[in-house]
């Protein structure tokens, strides 16, 4: 049964979807997940080694909950960090390239869960998306298309029937059981709906001012945000103020409105695309607007892939190829194609037969050779074009070319015989009662996720002191969303946007009387530094909690790696040694509409010194 889009039919929950979204998503999270890696790396040492500013000491002294998992917690030195982060790495290429889907995306959840576990102060919404998402995307097939997985599978039945359209691209749908789709879905939706709920608890986004305060917090902002915040007019702020209510408000609604559909549900990743492309452009909130658009084309119609897909193709007529080997690389090609793009001539692919070379050649019958090959050979997928300047230099193409050739002897593949019979089509009847038992079992198991997911979201909206008789919260369920990586609250600017926006500054008193900001090495200044991309942004974060929240022991261990880098590491001699420290967080607060710039004000976070005799 193929799901329908009435969410109130029993085939919406639990009939087949076809999986190319579900593919489309991988290739586009795997990139995400590899950038996210990679700027982990440099982070290394002061986030996640027992050498930087979070000890594991000081995380299990009095910070962790024990409802929480991490392999990171047994990793102490920054070259076990990087290791760390290198394997990531590998573990998101092998799902960007879909190589074994399913174990890797499992892997990719632990290690996602690990990483923020270890150090929860430095995370912001994105995070929270990548890691829920690494969580559901467990539950669903990646690899159905655009993946060596599928490759995997077509030379798998090739090897087994040798008939050479086993081999091939086919129109047929890969499908899966589409509850778990479903609840990725409403996961996504409920970012939008409970951020909704929490700004209603403040009085800027019932207004209209939130906005005006967003675009104040120069710590967030891009210089193209600065520049709207100076031109735009106090009512088009209001105006688009409301427009973000709208689009948290009316997402869920629109993407599963029973009737209208998919047009609901087109007007709601179309406003929910140009609300995260505006953020995205204005402000330099890490990731979260790039992880939102990703996770839409979950909610994407396979017909729209396929037609987008057919708008980029660039080949206008077929090809015929002529193989001379069982071993040449082109056979990666026919794995890759589908018949009615590229022929195969069988008459010549036969071990009877065999001609010296390998050849392509045009459906005019004149023969395609070097680059021009190439790309022919490209234009028949939908990024081809994006590979034509790198075809362009000898050395990647002999690198394609001599991968592909290992790849195809590694497998081994016998001759064609078109008299075989074809399995492509086939379905083993044996699986049908273990796939319905993997149906109920899953369904079993997300719903209670889910369950969980909602009721741990709708804690947060009820007040405090009147939780326990309006909402009593499970504890073991509360721990069951904890320990999986499901926790989250989606205060995004919620109830208001930040009134105060600052930094941390740690001016340091050495022993020959010199002071300076120890954390950029020059005179104590106001002037902010402001990240817009790069590793650096998760400072944003760690500051803000800092000031936001009394984290003691925190502040503690931010001080003593101080003294431990300049009395220590320097090596420094008696006499010019770093003797006391403070943090201050230098901040100014927000100003109301047609009111003048507040002034800079200083907070003192912590003072420390390095050697008792300078005690104070």
């Amino acid at each position: 049964m193929i799901a329908t889009t009435n969410i109130l039919q029993s085939g919406y929950w639990f009939g087949k979807l076809d999986t190319r979204p579900l593919s489309l998503f991988r290739l586009f999270f795997a990139c995400l997940l590899i950038k996210n890696a990679i700027y982990n790396i440099p982070l290394a040492g002061d986030f996640f080694s027992d050498f930087g500013y979070l000890p594991r000491l000081v995380l299990f002294d009095s910070l962790v909950r024990t409802s929480r998992f991490s392999i990171m917690d047994s990793i102490s030195h920054t070259w076990m960090a990087v290791g760390f982060f290198m394997i990531w790495i590998v573990v998101a290429l092998c799902l960007l390239l879909g190589y074994r889907t399913k174990l890797f995306s499992i892997i990719n959840f632990v290690i996602v869960l690990s990483v923020h576990e270890r150090n929860v102060y430095i995370l912001n919404g994105a995070d929270t998306v990548i890691r829920i998402l690494s969580f559901w995307i467990m539950f669903v097939p990646l690899g159905n298309y655009y993946s060596i997985d599928a490759l995997s599978k077509r030379f798998a039945l090739y090897r087994k029937s040798s008939n050479i359209k086993d081999l091939r691209v086919n129109d047929k749908l890969h499908t899966t059981f589409v509850f778990p789709v479903r609840m990725i879905q409403l996961q996504i939706s409920i970012i939008y709906l409970f951020s909704f709920f929490e700004k209603m608890k403040g009085e800027s986004w019932k207004n209209g001012e939130a906005l005006y305060y967003a675009l104040q917090l120069k710590s967030l902002t891009l210089p193209t945000g600065d520049w709207v915040f100076e031109i735009t007019p106090l009512w088009v702020m209001s105006a688009l103020s409301y427009f973000t209510l709208a689009v948290e408000a009316l997402f869920v609604f629109l993407v599963f409105f029973p009737i209208g559909q998919p047009f609901f549900k087109l007007v709601a990743l179309g406003m929910g695309a140009s609300f995260h492309i505006s953020i995205a452009l204005t402000m330099s909130i890490r990731d979260f607007s790039l992880v939102m658009l990703i996770s839409y084309l979950i909610f994407c119609e396979p017909d729209w892939i396929l037609e987008i897909d057919s708008k980029m193709r660039k080949s206008l007529q077929k090809l015929r190829l002529i193989i001379h080997s069982m071993n040449s690389p082109l056979w990666l090609l026919i794995a890759m194609t589908r018949e009615a793009d590229i022929i195969v001539d069988t008459n010549v692919t036969n071990h009877k037969q065999i001609d010296k070379f390998s050849a392509i050649y045009y459906q005019d019958g004149n023969r395609c050779q070097g680059l021009d090959a190439w790309v022919a050979v490209v234009s028949y997928f939908p990024m081809g074009n994006l590979l034509l300047y790198a075809l362009r230099f000898d050395f990647f193409r002999l690198c394609i070319r001599s991968l592909f050739t290992v790849w195809v002897k590694y497998l081994v593949l016998p001759y064609p015989d078109s008299s075989s019979v074809i399995l492509t089509n086939q379905q083993d009847l044996n699986t049908l009662s273990i796939d319905n038992f993997g149906r109920i079992s899953r369904f079993i198991v997300l719903f209670g996720f889910m369950f969980g997911v909602v009721w741990y979201n709708l804690s947060y909206l009820v007040d405090t002191e009147d939780l326990d008789e309006v909402l009593p919260v499970n504890k073991s369920i509360s721990d069951v969303v904890r320990i999986v990586g499901l926790w989250q609250r989606w205060q995004l600017f919620a109830p208001y946007p930040r009134t105060i926006d600052g930094w941390i500054v740690a001016p340091g008193k050495f022993e020959d009387g010199t002071t300076i900001d120890l954390r950029t090495g020059n005179s104590v200044n106001d002037e902010m530094k402001r990240w817009f991309w790069g590793p650096g942004m998760r400072w944003k974060k760690y500051e803000a909690n800092l000031y936001r929240k009394q984290y003691k022991s925190i502040k503690f261990a931010w001080a003593a790696y101080y003294c431990r880098y300049y009395n220590v590491i320097e090596s420094r001699s008696q006499g010019s040694r770093l003797a006391t420290l403070e943090l201050h967080y230098r901040f100014r607060r927000s100003h109301a509409p047609e009111e003048d710039l507040n002034e800079y004000e200083t907070s003192v976070l912590w003072k420390h010194w390095c050697f008792s005799e300078y005690k104070y």
